[in-house]
């Protein structure tokens, strides 16, 4: 797991004893499932509806598909269901390939120009040696970022976020 400073503030604001269930709500996501197409991995769901981008490599064409504005789903608790769609992807990627390892998930978040509101971008590409999606100094990101690469950080998260309250 890595995060910038401004997540990990973020984080700091979320509330411990907040709960969001994403199962309801990402059902159309989940249950369409990942495909592996062209050595890359795809959530169905969004690989229908973009077409893929030239020129990028595979880390950046799985980016580009695998990309969800959360606060379109929710209003309230975006990060932590940023967090539990997260968990419901490492769960569905360990269901269908039978392993743990081998996904990013990405969360940023930034302010909307010109609004109060902020956006929560979702990602995903498989891990790839030499294909990072993020820079190797988080810090310099102006947006809030966290990369996780397994549900173990994601419990991390929330332990931290339970030992607060």
């Amino acid at each position: 797991m890595r995060a910038n400073e401004r997540m990990l503030r973020a984080l700091a604001r979320v509330s411990a004893r907040a709960v969001v269930h994403v199962a309801r709500r990402f059902a159309p996501v989940l249950d369409a499932g990942i495909v592996d197409e062209g050595g890359c991995a795809y959530l169905a769901y969004c690989r229908a509806r973009v077409a893929l981008p030239a020129g990028p490599d595979e880390t950046g064409r799985e980016c580009w598909v695998n990309s969800l504005h959360v606060e379109d789903w929710y209003r309230t608790h975006v990060l932590l269901a940023a967090l539990g769609f997260s968990d419901a992807v490492f769960a569905l990627w360990e269901k269908q390939h039978g392993r743990r390892d081998g996904l990013v998930c990405l969360i940023s978040k930034n302010r909307v120009a010109g609004s109060a509101r902020h956006a929560v971008v979702w990602k995903m590409h498989r891990h790839r040696p030499g294909q990072d999606w993020l820079a190797a100094d988080l810090s310099g990101y102006d947006d809030a970022v966290l990369e996780l690469t397994s549900r173990n950080d994601i419990t991390l998260v929330k332990e931290r976020l339970c030992l607060r309250a």
